[in-house]
Order: structure tokens, then C-alpha cells, then sequence
């Protein structure tokens, strides 16, 4: 009787535990995702912070469907030269980051950057610097989880311009704003 009392009750903790660790991994949102614009470099930023993920690396995408970047070139006084904003569009731009839980959970920003395409200015003294964004059809996916949500569009005038000479930065740079 004392050995099937023993067994009963090992069974019994083995079965709470598995219950316990199967609750674990239930992905949620308990904070964000919240779209922003970082209006110091015409980035759209989801942050964010998820619970119950376990410890397996989790995959998050953001993409947006539609970018439109206004440029206009600028003389060193911040003057406007005559001539028409540089105007460029892009479909579909994505970024996407894969990020290792801390204790079941995931804090963490990932950025759209503004690109250049062929905007320029021409002639000497002039500064190319971001005046409008646009970004539309915006998703924020937990890929790993297959969770995702429809974020706002953003239709934003940069005040100041932002200077965007020399091209556009790596990705690298942006994928992961921060994370704790």
C-alpha cells in the first residue's frame, strides 16, 4: 500500500508539472506592440513586450507594404534651392529579427529605416535631408508563434529635415532598436 501511495503521488507531481510547463508556452502581448516615429531619423518603430515564450528563439518580422520618403535638398544655411522634393516609393520593405527569451519573455523595438533610393542633390554645397514618410500597410508578426497584427499608418512630416547624405544604413544597425 506505502509503494502505491508513493507511486500515486509521483504521478500526480509529474502531471502538475507537465500541466506547469505546457502553460509556459503561451505566447502574449503584455505591452504593444505600440507603432511609433522616431522623429530624429524618420524610423517607424513597433516596441513591444511578450510573455510565455518559453526558451526557444523567437523570429519577429515588420513589414510595410507601402514606404514613401520626401526628400529636399538643402544649401549649408538651410535655405531652399528652387527645384522640386525628391519623392521616393517602396513596396513591401521588411525587417526581421530573431531574439533568445530572457526568462520566458521579450522586450524589445524593431525599426523600419528610411531609404534614399536615387533621391540626390545636384551641385556642390547642398545637403539631402528627409522632409515626409509615409508607411502603410504595416504588420508586426511573432513569425515563430504565427501572431500577427495590423499596425497604423504613419504620414509624417520631419521637423527638422533629418541630413541623409552618404546612402542609407546597414539594417544591422536598426533590425533590433533594444532589448532586455
Amino acid at each position: 500500500m506505502k509503494k502505491l501511495s508513493i507511486l500515486i503521488l509521483t504521478m500526480v507531481a509529474l502531471v502538475s508539472f507537465m500541466a506547469t510547463s505546457v502553460q509556459a508556452d503561451s505566447p502574449h502581448f503584455i505591452r504593444g506592440p505600440t507603432a511609433s516615429l522616431d522623429s530624429s531619423t524618420g524610423d517607424y518603430c513597433v516596441s513591444f513586450k511578450e510573455a510565455g515564450l518559453g526558451n526557444s528563439p523567437i523570429t519577429y518580422t515588420l513589414t510595410a507594404g507601402t514606404e514613401t520618403f520626401t526628400f529636399q535638398c538643402f544649401t549649408r544655411s538651410n535655405n531652399t534651392p528652387q527645384g522640386a522634393p525628391n519623392g521616393q516609393s517602396f513596396s513591401n520593405q521588411s525587417v526581421s529579427a530573431t531574439i533568445q527569451p530572457h526568462n520566458g519573455q521579450i522586450t524589445a523595438t524593431l525599426c523600419l529605416d528610411p531609404q534614399q533610393g536615387t533621391a540626390g542633390c545636384q551641385g556642390g554645397g547642398l545637403v539631402l535631408k528627409l522632409i515626409h514618410v509615409l508607411y502603410g500597410d504595416v504588420v508586426f508578426c511573432d513569425v515563430t508563434d504565427n501572431i500577427c497584427m495590423n499596425m497604423p499608418t504613419i504620414d509624417q512630416d520631419i521637423v527638422p529635415p533629418v541630413s541623409f547624405g552618404g546612402g542609407t544604413r546597414p539594417l544591422s544597425d536598426l533590425a533590433i532598436r533594444r532589448f532586455e
